[in-house]
């Protein structure tokens, strides 16, 4: 077996000892993860990024395709983005008004987002989903609403994806059907069944399962559920929360074909500042000024000011095509490596969010190995999770990426002949 680097993790580890006695499981949240997996080899705390590299805590610098769980888009410590926010947050994070930024903010969406209106805010992807789904059950005066079996749309206990047992009750989901991706003829029973009880039908704009292969929508599946939802009054919510101003700044939904009647976004909005937007059709905005919705920090200025910037940067440059771009030559390099090695792999999902799995790797342990091996090159991935490709990944990152993905991917597969 070829020698694996070595990087110095003992920084991150004296941060963990110290944080497992104040923070449950020593990092609140997803961000703990795929750290887990491996808590001895792969970084816990990181100190900065710049562009689409991250350094720990240990000064170990890699290549990331996590890009903060999706909300960097155009590069970490882009000044183009910061600079507005900054100058913002020094005249008063959160003020007992609104700041002139929620105004642009807003202005600047529903001239960018196809269908879109008036929009509101929240602080989180969980915040956007939530909004929209109380604004479905006040419009429609109904209480169900249905999404695909295996998204994920928040850690609230609606979406039924969390573990029930994790301080969630069975009734917390008793208004929640699930159905099938793709699956025409649960579409067709599912309004037979509940037609007139549904509010809202939310999906992701494809399927991105946590496990699981991502899967683009069928147009003809999209064109019934559209008809469905017009025919019975039911609203469709769009969760662009993870794929948003990745595959079209119009909204994801518009590379993919369908109008829905709100759409939620967050993650990227801010490239990385926390911010979240729920936008809607004009007809739902009697229903949008009188649901009461609030939260201390939904109005702070700064990370409005970020995104007002971080939109204009990705209009001006074409952050979507340039995105697209390098998330293709990104995979067509990975399927070589893959075809080389002798490795099963499939990319599925956008080329700027794609995800990774192997053929047979039900457990996912040939994926955590490579993830372990891949941060001792110099690059992050998540085991399970789907990637992100942000404008910062330019051909310089993909090619040493590649160059890390062709030693990691050579000793996993040593690890597995050896039956390690």
């Amino acid at each position: 077996m070829r020698n694996r680097p070595t990087k110095s993790l003992t920084r991150s580890q004296a941060l963990l000892h110290r944080a497992r006695r104040v923070v449950p499981g020593g990092v609140w949240g997803h961000n703990k993860y795929p750290a887990a997996y491996a808590p001895d080899s792969y970084p816990w705390f990181a100190d900065r990024g710049d562009g689409a590299r991250l350094l720990d805590v240990d000064g170990n610098w890699y290549n990331d395709f996590l890009c903060g769980y999706g909300s960097m888009i155009n590069g970490y410590g882009r000044k183009e983005v910061d600079a507005p926010a900054l100058d913002r947050a020094g005249r008063g994070t959160t003020l007992t008004a609104a700041t002139k930024s929620s105004v642009e903010l807003a202005e600047t969406l529903v001239d960018l987002v196809d269908g879109a209106a008036w929009a509101a805010w929240g602080t989180s992807g969980s915040d956007a989903t939530w909004t929209a789904l109380l604004l479905a059950r006040a419009h429609t005066r109904r209480d169900m609403v249905a999404c695909m079996a295996g998204a994920y749309h928040g850690s609230h206990a609606w979406c039924g994806w969390c573990n029930p047992s994790e301080g969630r009750l069975p009734s917390d989901t008793d208004t929640v059907r699930t159905i099938p991706w793709n699956d025409l003829g649960a579409l067709d029973d599912l309004f037979s069944a509940h037609g007139p009880r549904l509010a809202a039908v939310t999906i992701t704009p494809f399927h991105h399962p946590i496990p699981g292969v991502s899967e683009l929508p069928d147009p003809t599946w999209l064109s019934a559920l559209r008809a469905h939802c017009d025919q019975w009054g039911t609203l469709l919510i769009s969760d662009d929360v993870r794929a948003g101003f990745r595959l079209d700044l119009r909204g994801s939904h518009v590379a993919l074909g369908f109008s829905p009647d709100l759409v939620c976004f967050s993650k990227a909005l801010g490239n990385g500042w926390p911010i979240a937007a729920v936008v809607g059709r004009d007809e739902l905005r009697p229903t949008a000024d009188s649901v009461f919705l609030a939260g201390t920090f939904w109005n702070t200025g700064a990370p409005m000011a970020a995104a007002v910037a971080n939109l204009d940067l990705l209009r001006r440059e074409d952050g979507t095509k340039r995105m697209r771009e390098t998330g293709s030559a990104f995979a067509e390099g990975l399927l070589r490596l893959a075809e080389r090695h002798g490795v099963p792999l499939r990319v599925s999902g956008p080329p700027a969010i794609p995800t990774v799995t192997v053929d047979g790797d039900t457990e996912y342990t040939w994926m955590s190995r490579f993830a372990v091996h891949l941060a001792a090159e110099g690059t992050l991935i998540h085991p399970m999770h789907n990637w992100f490709v942000s404008t910062a990944h330019d051909s310089e990152v993909v090619e040493e990426s590649l160059t890390h993905m062709d030693a990691a991917m050579a000793r996993t597969q040593e690890e597995t002949a050896c039956g390690q």
